[in-house]
């Protein structure tokens, strides 16, 4: 096992997704040498998952709503967010929708304003939608720069460190070979890791490669507990997005017996009627919020039958008689996927879709570590305990320049560190030799089956329901399938070394999820646990993740 070539560049963009493209775009913009690398195909990711209709993106109106905007975020967060990311994102954003053209990227400005998911007040809000034309576009963009490199079907396997910075990586190309990577910087824009769950709303790449890459080189997690997870379609087209807004018509949510979900779970002083018009207002489960038992039962209904086919939804008439253009996009949208609410028996169940936390940056998306940027879902951006609806676009815009502008003057600052090929061998053996620590034993389950049940196990135990007995269920299953993984038997062929990282990284983040689960004993926005169903002021502080030099992981509440 040994590097099979070498590729010398600027900066490395690891995912190409919005937030991967906004930033190669304005890197290749100012001349330097871009490669991107991703691990499927060019525009992918959570960004282009093919089964929505549209993504928005809230803009701040004008000087007076800056505030308001601001006191939305805040209100929402509990105390999660951060101030000085979310204050770059109320003023930035206004000038970063406008340049969603220079992208590729197709936009249209709903008629009047509107209150997006959670928001407390109406502003403006972009639509973005055909993907498929957004594709076509971006690849066009790209082919215009000699200086911007794309590698599909590719993934990073490590990141390196010389003089306390990154001067490269180790990645594994479409062919399965080691490539070494010499490198100025890095720039992470993987996404989230909603694939490590059984039943999610993300495309199979959405695995949170960037979080551990992040972690072994040095840069902090946080937040990490918060995420969300939101009503999907489980028939009659599964992994469909829902529309949350048609809980407004909804009557009931029922199991296959005919009987109510919410009957045994709603305290008398909340109506079905109210509970599900406050569902309306927002997609992801949260706990601050009456329509928590919406959620909360479908999940509690699952665990204790094992029957995840979800359940049905009974609808008003009217409800396809809205005629307002966020009705009807998203309407029209589900009859062209040959489902229709009221026609047909629809289905959902809880889904995860994204997450809150990620990697601690700065407001250039600065990790900490010289040359490493995280933007996009993968990072800890304005989000907190919940996140505002419209923002996780628009952050991939504004924070995808920003570092870029960063970066950029960084390049300028540094020289290139010759990176020999020995040094990309060693660091696959330092790789080896950490994955190698785990105590291993003969196992009959493929890789596969690992993976699978990791996912599973996710679903069950980390989901929207979480309680102390569960979680550390949870994690003794996982410390079990790490012993039965043969690491070092998988990454020796060729054709099998992809999934070997892959359920590295699912065991490694799996346990870091979980663990961080465990340790927020409090119910707080996103993160429900049971046996301790209220919020408290003890735990009114974030929780980091870290990795000593002994690779064990650290979690620690702070204050920044």
């Amino acid at each position: 096992m040994k590097i099979d070539s070498k590729i010398t560049t600027d900066v490395l963009v690891v995912g190409s997704g919005l937030s991967g493209i906004k930033v190669s775009k304005e890197l290749a913009s100012s001349k330097h040498e871009v490669l991107m690398v991703t691990k499927t195909k060019l525009a992918s990711g959570s960004s282009f998952y093919p089964l929505k209709a549209s993504l928005g993106t809230q803009v701040t109106k004008d000087a007076d709503d800056k505030e308001l905007f601001l006191q939305d975020i805040e209100d929402l967060s509990r105390g999660m967010h951060r101030q000085d990311l979310a204050e770059v994102y109320v003023e930035e954003i206004p000038d970063r929708v406008t340049e969603y053209k220079d992208i590729g990227v197709l936009s249209k400005k709903l008629e009047g304003e509107r209150k997006a998911c959670f928001a407390n007040h109406p502003r403006d809000i972009y639509l973005l939608s055909d993907w498929d034309q957004i594709r076509e576009n971006v690849r066009t963009i790209f082919s215009e720069y000699d200086n911007l490199n794309l590698m599909e079907k590719t993934v990073v396997v490590s990141l390196i460190k010389k003089e306390k910075r990154i001067v490269g990586a180790v990645m594994l190309n479409e062919e399965n070979e080691f490539v070494l990577v010499e490198c100025k910087a890095v720039i992470l824009a993987s996404g989230g890791f909603g694939s490590l769950y059984k039943h999610n709303l993300n495309p199979t790449d959405v695995d949170g490669s960037g979080h551990i890459l992040a972690l072994e080189a040095g840069a902090s997690l946080v937040n990490m507990e918060f995420i969300q997870f939101i009503p999907g379609i489980t028939a009659p087209r599964y992994k469909t997005l829902f529309g949350e807004h048609t809980l407004m018509y909804c009557q009931d949510i029922i199991n296959d017996n005919g009987e109510s979900l919410l009957d045994p779970y709603l305290p008398e002083e909340v109506t079905k009627k109210e509970c599900l018009e406050i569902r309306s207002s927002h997609g992801p489960f949260t706990h601050s919020l009456e329509s928590r038992y919406f959620d909360i039962a479908m999940m509690k209904s699952i665990i204790a039958s094992r029957d995840e086919k979800g359940f049905s939804l009974v609808y008003d008439e009217e409800l396809y008689e809205n005629k307002e253009e966020f009705y009807t996009v998203y309407l029209d949208w589900l009859k062209g996927k040959n489902v229709h609410l009221t026609k047909q028996e629809v289905k959902i169940a809880p889904f995860a879709h994204a997450s809150n936390g990620g990697v601690f940056i700065d407001t250039h998306g600065e990790t900490g570590i010289d040359g490493l940027y995280a933007i996009g879902e993968l990072s800890s951006n304005i989000e907190g305990a919940n996140r505002l609806g419209g923002n996780s676009t628009g952050a991939c815009m504004v924070f995808g320049k920003r570092a870029a502008t960063a970066c950029g003057k960084y390049l300028q600052s540094v020289d290139a560190y010759d990176l020999t090929e020995e040094e990309g061998n060693e660091q696959l053996q330092k790789l080896l030799d950490f994955t190698n620590s785990y105590e291993s034993q003969e196992s009959e389950l493929t890789a596969n089956q690992i993976v699978d049940k990791i996912k599973e196990i996710m679903w069950y135990h980390g989901n929207v329901v979480r309680s102390e007995k569960q979680l550390v269920a949870a994690l003794e299953e996982i410390n079990v399938l790490e012993s039965d993984f043969q690491f070092e038997e998988l990454i020796e062929h060729r054709h099998s070394r992809k999934l070997a990282i892959k359920v590295r990284n699912f065991i490694r983040l799996s346990q870091i999820l979980l663990q961080a689960m465990l340790e927020r004993k409090e119910s707080r926005g996103a993160h429900y646990r049971e046996d301790f169903p209220v919020e408290s002021p003890d735990f009114n502080k974030r929780l980091f993740v870290s990795q000593n030099n002994q690779h064990s992981v650290s979690l620690e509440f702070l204050t920044k």
